[in-house]
């Protein structure tokens, strides 16, 4: 045989070898991705992103979630699970950064690389691989200087806060407040913690304009508070006279958009989140890759203009 058909043979039989363990590694890689809760189409597009990334690598994944958002010893719980079945690796969106803490770093003392989504756990003892995220607090500075130009740098706007003591919900407030605060003209007549509930934030909007009905504008942290407070506004019949903003780019918040209940919101990419999570943790695990401190994606706010219909085919959804 002559020696370039010997080398022929033995780099196709290499790259053979090398095609089959990687197969062998992808079916045999399993990841638990623990988000908040799956009542919040947030978390469905984010699981969704999720899943195609493990149907193209072709890996097991288990994507769970406490009952309820706030259920934090709920989804303690949840991770003790995942890691007594010591997956490969876990992608961990906690609800609460220091209250995981202890859980992350039992993932580490079992050899399970964790990696956090969309909320941070806080600095100290536990090893985190990476950060997948949008930057919250830049995120919500844009949306805060959105609704700032939209008054015309004057009127009063309150605040409707997700869970205290997240860190996404953290971010987004000392986003928002370091804009308005930069602008003389606002005046922050409320910030009221609505754990990103509909319900909550539909009764934080009405005694908001009970305690102050020449309000100009209510910023919701997400879209679901957002949508309570449409409610409120609409059933006070102040919708022309309210600004209402929130956060997710969830179907329901597209479709008020569509209808002019609600003026704006961000897309957080939240598929993307997922996406990208799933695959850091592969190559983190099965490559040996270095990941950066912060795998950032990128955020967009979005009003009724820029929900066209090649937006909507985009992202898969039909809205009613």
């Amino acid at each position: 045989m002559r020696l370039s058909s010997i080398i022929k043979t033995a780099l196709g039989a290499a790259l053979i070898s090398g095609a089959m363990a990687a197969s062998a590694a992808a079916a045999d890689f399993s990841l638990s991705f623990i988000v908040k809760d799956m009542t919040n189409p947030y978390y469905w597009r984010m699981g969704e992103g999720a899943k195609r990334a493990a149907e193209e690598l072709g890996i097991d994944l288990n994507f769970v979630s406490a009952k309820v958002n706030g259920d934090i010893a709920g989804q303690i719980a949840v991770v003790e699970t995942e890691i007594v079945k010591k997956p490969d690796a876990i992608v961990l969106v906690p609800m609460n950064g220091t209250a995981l803490i202890p859980k992350v770093m039992e993932a580490n003392s079992a050899g399970i690389p964790v990696i956090t989504a969309d909320t941070r756990v806080d600095k100290g003892p536990a090893k985190v691989e990476t950060f997948v995220g949008l930057d919250e607090e830049q995120s919500f500075a844009g949306m805060a200087q959105w609704v700032v130009d939209q008054l015309g740098g004057k009127g009063k706007v309150a605040i409707l806060e997700g869970f205290r003591g997240s860190s996404t919900a953290e971010l987004r407030l000392k986003g928002m407040m370091k804009v308005f605060d930069a602008n003389e003209g606002i005046e922050v007549v409320a910030s009221i913690a609505a754990d990103w509930d509909s319900e909550k934030g539909l009764k934080a909007s009405e005694d908001i304009l009970q305690a102050h009905p020449d309000v100009n504008a209510i910023i919701g942290s997400n879209d679901l508070m957002a949508l309570g407070a449409v409610q409120a506004v609409k059933g006070a019949g102040k919708l022309d006279d309210v600004i209402i903003v929130g956060d997710d780019a969830i179907p329901a918040a597209l479709t008020a958009l569509k209808s002019g209940e609600l003026d704006a919101t961000i897309d957080g990419n939240t598929d993307q989140v997922g996406y990208e999570a799933v695959m850091a943790a592969y190559k983190h695990v099965t490559e040996g890759t270095e990941l950066d401190d912060w795998i950032v994606v990128p955020s967009t706010i979005l009003t009724a203009k820029d929900v066209t219909q090649a937006y909507l085919d985009r992202r898969g959804v039909e809205l009613n």
